[in-house]
């Protein structure tokens, strides 16, 4: 193997087996020796690459989570306290919202049937008043109700929610749209 030195770099010149590749030439920092330089290497990332690298990554962490917050947090709870099957066309439902009160909250509540299907599905308003309240509200059904459920409420906006699932055919009966948070 043939070394040659220059000013701070080191050129190898070591025969292969492949005559087509050139030699390559490797910057020696002060603190090695050229024999070390060119036995080990000294290919390492420039410290300013590896800085825009470490930025960029915690940059796009805090972008994924400032939209994970935002999508996760409605700013209204909700729990379903009871319902009431209180007739083949109508179940009660009773449920807590905490939310801010001086906003509207809308809610998404839906009753179905044995067979999982839809029989009522209601998107209410609930006025401005206070942050923490419990509402009693009749939810109409199209057909006999075996559970009803929040599906969920949000402040300012209606809440990300399933759709309704009707079976084909099957109307949804006229609901309450608004209730007073006072």
């Amino acid at each position: 193997m043939v070394v040659e030195t220059e000013v701070s770099q080191i050129r190898l010149l070591a025969p292969r087996a492949d005559r087509r590749e050139q030699p390559r030439t490797v910057t020696v920092p002060e603190t090695l020796s050229p024999r070390m330089a060119a036995r080990y290497g000294t290919d390492r990332p420039e410290r300013g690459l590896r800085l825009l690298v470490t930025v960029v990554a915690l940059a796009f962490v805090a972008v994924v989570g400032v939209i994970t917050w935002r999508m996760a947090d409605t700013g209204a709870q909700s729990t379903l306290v009871r319902f009431d099957v209180a007739s083949d066309s109508r179940v009660d439902v009773t449920f807590d919202v905490v939310r801010d009160g001086t906003t509207e909250t809308t809610c998404v509540l839906r009753a179905r049937a044995e067979n999982h299907a839809d029989v009522g599905y209601a998107t209410v308003r609930i006025t401005p008043g206070r942050d923490e309240l419990q509402v009693g509200y009749p939810l109409a059904t199209a057909a006999r109700a075996t559970t009803a459920e929040v599906l969920g409420c949000a402040d300012a906006a209606t809440p990300r929610v399933d759709p309704p699932q009707f079976v084909p055919g099957t109307v949804n009966p006229p609901q309450q749209p608004v209730i007073d948070g006072t």
